[in-house]
């Protein structure tokens, strides 16, 4: 899996883009990679999935969601979103999103790029 960080400061939102074969070390590697910006912790975070297809086993979901909550930063990002392409991605990441639940961080997943962004834009300077 390959994953690109690219920040909008106008827009106050880091999208990142991963591509190829996810799996559940991957993950936690891509995680770990955009906490090492201390300028994006509180900034809402895109992850956008659509070129990447989750190798991830559905009973590894609860301990990745465990992992993130155990090592993000203590100011995690105010909101984040996950954008799919495929329907099973989808599904995995509604499970990790039950999982993951954080009520300092605003979480949605989505199929529609743009509209992830919208949401990510209006949702950033408001904390849950």
């Amino acid at each position: 899996m390959a994953v690109s960080f690219q920040s909008d400061p106008d827009a106050g939102v880091v999208v990142a883009t991963c591509t190829g074969a996810l799996g559940e070390s991957d993950a936690k590697a891509g995680a770990s990679e955009f906490w090492e910006h201390p300028e994006w912790r509180e900034r809402p975070v895109v992850w956008d999935f659509r070129a990447a297809t989750f190798d991830v086993d559905p009973s590894a979901i609860r301990s990745l969601a465990k992992f993130i909550l155990d090592r993000q930063p203590s100011e995690p990002p105010p909101c984040v979103a996950f954008v799919t392409g495929r329907d099973v991605d989808f599904g995995l990441s509604r499970m990790f999103q039950t999982y993951r639940e954080d009520p300092r961080t605003k979480f949605w997943t989505f199929r529609d790029f743009d509209e992830a962004v919208a949401w990510a834009r209006s949702q950033g300077s408001t904390r849950a």
